[in-house]
């Protein structure tokens, strides 16, 4: 079996090409051109290159592929239309290489923000990418990933971790009331491989979550026990946080919207995994 990992030099990517060379599965990536992160990649892994946004560069990667893994996209912008490209228009343009290369199963990695009440920039993308996976006519399966954590991955959490690490009082939207269940980048590698290749889940959406729920105000505890630190936290009222997220981006911290910023804070995340348990024989550790 040859499967084709788009975005497979990224991180979680890198190490879902690891999972799938070791179950027997022979692997080509695709990568944007001049990506020097594919040196990363394990050996035995053909490189492909070319970006998602455009079609014409893409289409030949999927040529001889009995499967394909849909990582690409991008997670953090300040840039609405970059999602809109990129995730949403992306999906698309490998929907339609599958189609024209003969290629009938597709696992797409959507995310758990999909099922906020209101949608980020981001989520919205990543939703519409979903719409076009099940009207592909293509055998799919789509898994939903909550707040990724360890082996170098979840960029999310890295981000809040250096936050409530930095500062000895650190402000809190809410008071870190929304709960979450994070999931170990391991856990979410081989959820993602055994979604891919299992016949049973055709079809299925999958959340691909840890086993704990926790708020984020008891995630910030275990970080900073972890880390040796005491620190306090103090709570933010919602309009408080915004007025200051988005004072933020007008200064100069760009790398992410107010909105998308704040949903975190603001939204649960807490999916039933069972059905991932019993078709993926999924059984996540705890991720702190």
């Amino acid at each position: 079996m040859k499967v084709l990992v788009t975005g497979g030099a990224g991180v979680v990517g890198r190490a879902l090409c690891r999972e799938l060379l070791n179950r027997g599965v022979c692997v080509r990536v695709l990568s944007l051109p001049g990506d020097t992160l594919v040196q990363s990649l394990p050996s035995g892994v053909e490189i492909a290159y070319g970006n998602v946004a455009d079609y014409g560069s893409i289409r030949p990667a999927f040529d001889g592929v009995d499967c394909v893994f849909h990582l690409a996209a991008i997670l953090l912008s300040n840039d609405a239309e970059a999602f809109e490209k990129i995730n949403a228009g992306g999906t698309r343009n490998v929907v339609s290489a599958c189609q024209d290369a003969g290629v009938r199963r597709l696992l797409y990695v959507s995310s758990i923000s999909v099922t906020y009440p209101v949608l980020t920039p981001y989520g919205a993308s990543k939703l519409a990418g979903e719409a076009a996976v099940k009207d592909s006519g293509l055998e799919w399966t789509i898994v939903r990933p909550t707040l990724v954590i360890g082996d170098g991955g979840g960029v999310e959490f890295r981000m809040f971790a250096d936050f409530v690490c930095r500062f000895p009082l650190y402000p809190m939207p809410g008071g870190g009331a929304a709960k979450k269940r994070p999931v170990r980048s391991v856990d979410l590698v081989k959820g993602i491989a055994a979604a891919g290749l299992a016949r049973d889940a055709v079809g299925k959406t999958y959340a691909l979550a840890g086993p704990e729920v926790m708020t984020m105000a008891e995630m910030a505890r275990r970080v900073l026990r972890q880390a040796g630190l005491r620190h306090w936290m103090v709570p933010l009222p919602w309009w408080l946080a915004r007025m200051l997220a988005v004072f933020k981006n007008r200064i100069g911290g760009r790398r992410v919207s107010a909105e998308q910023a704040l949903a975190g804070f603001l939204y649960d995340a807490v999916p039933d995994i069972e059905n991932a348990e019993k078709d993926l024989d999924y059984h996540p550790e705890p991720a702190l």
